[in-house]
């Protein structure tokens, strides 16, 4: 598994633990949801600010879904 499929998971994970779909999660971010769509399949290209935005609304350490910190391989 790579890194963005790490991401990704960890990401829809969170959305499901806090029962956000993504319409919510695109409307929070304030994307249009085929960006958010985009956005979700290649995590990497988050900017930081979005990034940190998504963390903290889902509950996500910013640390960890960049480095990945908690991932064994």
């Amino acid at each position: 598994m790579n890194a963005n499929s790490v991401r990704r998971s960890l990401i829809v994970c969170a959305m499901h633990r806090k029962k956000v779909n993504k319409k919510e999660l695109a409307r929070f971010l304030n994307l249009s949801y085929p960006t958010m769509l985009h956005k979700l399949k290649n995590p990497e290209e988050f900017k930081i600010g979005q990034a940190k935005k998504l963390c903290e609304y889902l509950n996500i350490e910013l640390h960890e879904l960049i480095t990945l910190k908690n991932y064994k391989q």
